[in-house]
């Protein structure tokens, strides 16, 4: 009976870590797929945090190619030469440091340029374009990112984990359905027991 409850609480500690673990990922994945299709013209981001995979060495060597890094929105009105940045253009993020903040035509543009350029940007970009400011990044996080978008990398990593989860938590319910069985013939048979013993000293 000790041995079925220790391990019966080792069931249910792994099953809370795999909650722990799947959830979030579920949740945050479920999150920005949402996001991507109701807002399908912004980056898809989580408390206005969004995560941008750097693809080119404009900005060696602050973050280098297949980084993952994060923009948090910002007030355009608040951003200072030297702040890198994360705008669209032409349906593409670009990640580039402030060189200037000018005025066209009446409005506030930045004049942005990757540090590993020898030239500014070709066009200045406007509050509209802009994403967010870049706050960090993990080196090489980008690639794995990519992989994960993939048909491959879904099945392994999305996919998979909740068919891992359903089979543990199918085989652990059947495993303490099958243990509870097995308490109730053996009380049953310890009451019948009893039963047996008492009747024979009736007899007696």
């Amino acid at each position: 009976m000790e041995q079925d409850t220790k391990k019966s609480g080792v069931g249910t500690v792994v099953e809370i870590l795999l909650c722990l673990i799947f959830i979030p990922i579920i949740l945050i994945n479920t999150a920005m797929i949402v996001k991507t299709y109701t807002n399908p013209d912004r980056i898809p981001g989580l408390f206005g945090i969004k995560p941008v995979i750097v693809l080119s060495g404009s900005m060696s060597p602050a973050f280098e190619p297949k980084a993952l890094i994060f923009i948090k929105e910002t007030d355009p009105s608040k951003l200072q030469e030297g702040d890198v940045i994360c705008y669209l253009t032409d349906g593409s993020a670009v990640t580039h440091r402030i060189t200037q903040i000018v005025q066209q035509d009446g409005q506030t543009r930045f004049v942005t340029k990757g540090d590993a350029n020898n030239t500014a940007d070709r066009l200045a970009v406007s509050p509209e374009q802009i994403e967010g400011r870049y706050i960090g990044h993990i080196a090489g996080l980008g690639g794995f990112a990519l992989f994960m978008q993939s048909t491959t990398g879904m099945l392994l990593f999305i996919v998979l984990p909740i068919l891992l989860y359903l089979g543990w938590d199918l085989l652990y319910r059947m495993r303490e359905s099958k243990n509870a069985r097995r308490r109730v013939d053996d009380l049953e048979a310890e009451l019948a027991e009893l039963k047996a013993q008492k009747d024979k000293d009736g007899e007696s």
